[in-house]
């Protein structure tokens, strides 16, 4: 199919959305977007679905030049749907989300700060959660819709990105949204930045899962990254979403059932990874691609082989085998990695319950009955006074 374009138009700020077989989430995340009439900014779709039913749905504004539109029939990987929606963008800086997510209007003027500052990356909070209504969600009594607002600050820092990577390796490549690593998912990154990454990688993306790649690339490229610790975006877990499959169990299984190889072909799966379907073994697998890829080769030797078999034992004895036999290979002393694996469990339950003494998480809320994402964005505008000035 011809590819839709918008001719001759230079944006502050691309916002991309890659989007498969969601039709009905995608077209709400669009309306939700374009309801905002922010200027400056520029929509992308790219749609990899079985169908192009969503290029229907979305006509006015496609003809209007509202939005760029992208329909890609074949099948093709994670990794590369997402490299080729990051190439239709026309924005000087590009911000990735979900098709079930949403955006906040102060990104426009969060851009512009970043502009006048030469920033390379921004680190935004994720204080905003929105989970669509679903007779089985995955929040209690949130079967209507359910919205969390947490803490938020108003303020920012710089982030060292080496000091990030060091982070993503001692921690065996989880939990890197908490790290000190510049996104585009839910952040806001330069597009120079990343045709830098892209020039080194070959693609805007590698590995298996785009977003951890992304987060290693940008911080080997990037020299100026701030995190801010209030939300320019919203969140959203559908009932079809990854989020939504981790949280049930879904993305658990044999490696050869795992959906990232799809659209690969004779994909090398890293061997300090234990060889099992899980979101911890892909993340691990995407962070050692990435590492060796970008020239970290002394991180990549140093990376937590032995606290990635013990959260992978802890959490998937039915793999005990298979997670054994990788102890084995790589030399591992689990029994000692289990017992960090639950002091580490134990210091961040203490922490957690430190924040709540200390009122840090005192600001939590919560609203039910939320239809869908245009509804939560109302509420979150309104409950933090969100403004694009």
């Amino acid at each position: 199919m011809e590819k839709i374009t918008i001719k001759n138009v230079t944006m502050l700020l691309s916002v991309v959305i890659p989007t498969k077989n969601r039709q009905q989430y995608c077209k709400a995340a669009v309306n939700q977007i374009l309801s905002l009439n922010l200027p400056d900014l520029q929509v992308v779709i790219q749609d990899n679905s079985e169908n192009d039913s969503l290029k229907s749905e979305l006509r006015e504004y496609i003809e209007h030049n509202r939005i760029k539109y992208h329909y890609k029939e074949c099948v093709i990987s994670f990794v590369d749907n997402f490299s080729e929606a990051i190439s239709l963008c026309d924005g000087e800086y590009i911000c990735m989300i979900g098709d079930d997510d949403g955006i906040l209007p102060n990104i426009i003027n969060v851009t512009k700060s970043a502009k006048e500052r030469n920033i390379d990356c921004i680190i935004a909070g994720l204080n905003a959660v929105y989970i669509w209504p679903s007779p089985n969600s995955i929040v209690k009594n949130g079967e209507h819709g359910y919205l969390c607002l947490s803490y938020v600050e108003h303020k920012e820092r710089h982030i060292n990105c080496q000091k990030g990577l060091y982070q993503l390796v001692d921690s065996a490549g989880q939990n890197y949204q908490n790290l000190d690593l510049p996104r585009v998912y839910h952040g806001i990154a330069k597009r120079s930045a990343l045709e830098k990454a892209k020039d080194i990688a070959g693609n805007y993306f590698q590995g298996l899962t785009p977003d951890i790649f992304i987060a290693v690339a940008l911080a080997s490229v990037c020299k100026n990254v701030i995190r801010i610790y209030y939300p320019i975006t919203i969140s959203g877990i559908c009932p079809r979403s990854g989020s939504s499959d981790s949280a049930t169990g879904k993305h658990t299984g044999e490696l050869k059932d795992a959906p990232h190889f799809k659209g690969h072909t004779n994909y090398v799966w890293n061997e300090k990874s234990p060889a099992i379907y899980s979101v911890e073994s892909i993340w691990a697998e995407t962070a050692l691609q990435a590492l060796l890829i970008f020239g970290h080769k002394k991180l990549y030797d140093e990376f937590n082989v032995g606290l990635l078999d013990a959260i992978c034992l802890k959490k998937y004895p039915q793999y005990k085998d298979i997670i054994m036999k990788h102890v084995v290979q790589n030399k591992v002393n689990v029994k000692f990695w289990s017992i960090i694996l639950k002091v580490k469990e134990t210091m961040n339950a203490f922490r957690r319950i430190i924040m709540r003494i200390s009122h840090l998480k005192s600001g939590v809320k919560k609203f039910y009955n939320i239809a869908n994402i245009s509804q939560a964005t109302k509420i979150v505008i309104r409950e933090y006074n969100v403004c694009d000035k």
